[in-house]
């Protein structure tokens, strides 16, 4: 059965319904500045209930839409407030319902939310003692006043990677490899001598070098070439070694690749073709151009041959070796 209306919250409706009714009230209630920039158009009720289904028998909520002299609009939200003491969670909940009337308000719209309306938080109480709980969400921060100007507005700061030059990233050598691999992720042509560089400051400790090496291979749209040379520059001892690691991540690439153009075509030849083209990327990586023969070789293999062919390419020393019956 649905909870009978609260009493309180009732009377304040009634005294709402009114347009002209809201007008003066809220003009009245409003701090001057704010009720000076109002035109004298009555206030516009809309669909703004926003409040949390376990306080619904506590609290009663409007929102309105104002019309400003100067053309544009504001919102004003009025909740009113009947508890028989303050509720500390007030600046919270309010914080909360702005959000969702702003979402409400713009979506996904990314003209809208640069122009979100002005939302002005009203709060009638009534209840028996003082109302002594902060008004703003800052007053209830653990901070003192110097940290709080910093948060003054609730504004973000943006670090852009982008356009920060590599080597301002951090003074650190690993945060600034990690922060260069994503730095470079998106980008477009990169060159040897930059990927070598971020790749010398990552640290060859076993933790972070496989992890980043993978990503690289997974994200960066790179030229295979430009890739080998920056690991055999940054890392010489190493490079043979870390080559077998990463023609295990194409191959499985490869693989996964070949599955789902098998299925979009349904046919059996969408994974062989899939197979084939990383097999011939791994066997040009190591042993440099492949002829027409050994290439025509490749394409027309079955599946089970390009398998055992893509295990061999990883301990083979000549091409040969790759072909053995």
């Amino acid at each position: 059965m649905a909870d009978a209306p609260n009493p309180h919250d009732a009377l304040f409706r009634l005294l709402l319904e009114d347009p002209q009714r809201a007008h003066i009230l809220l003009r009245e209630q409003l701090p001057p500045a704010i009720a000076a920039r109002l035109s004298e158009a009555p206030p516009k009720l809309l669909d703004g209930h926003f409040v949390d289904e376990r306080l619904r028998n506590t609290q009663s909520d409007r929102l309105y839409e104002l019309r400003l002299r100067d053309g544009g609009a504001a919102l004003l939200y009025v909740l009113l407030e009947h508890k028989s003491a303050p509720d500390p969670r007030t600046p919270l909940q309010l914080l909360g319902y702005m959000v969702r009337i702003w979402e409400r308000h713009a979506g996904t719209d990314g003209r809208k939310l640069r122009r979100l309306p002005p939302i002005f938080p009203l709060v009638v109480y009534h209840g028996a003692a003082p109302w002594r709980v902060p008004t703003s969400v800052l007053d209830c921060l653990a901070a003192d006043a110097g940290l709080k100007a910093e948060l003054q507005g609730f504004g973000y700061r943006v670090r852009d990677l982008g356009h920060i030059p590599y080597e301002q990233l951090s003074a650190d050598p690993a945060v600034r490899g990690l922060l260069g691999v994503l730095r470079y992720a998106f980008a477009r042509g990169l060159d040897a001598a930059t990927l070598a560089r971020l790749l010398r400051d990552i640290p060859d400790d076993g933790v972070l070098l496989r992890p980043v090496l993978l990503y690289i291979v997974r994200q960066f749209e790179i030229d295979e070439r430009v890739f080998w040379a920056a690991l055999a520059d940054s890392r010489p001892a190493r490079q043979e070694e870390l080559k077998m690691t990463l023609a295990q991540e194409w191959i499985r690439q490869g693989k996964a690749q070949g599955r789902e153009e098998g299925r979009a075509a349904g046919r059996q030849e969408g994974l062989q073709q899939g197979e084939a083209t990383v097999l011939l990327r791994l066997l040009s990586l190591k042993f440099g151009p492949l002829s027409a023969a050994d290439r025509a070789r490749v394409e027309q293999a079955d599946a089970e041959t390009l398998l055992l062919w893509s295990e061999r390419v990883l301990v083979a020393e000549r091409l040969a070796q790759v072909w053995e019956e």
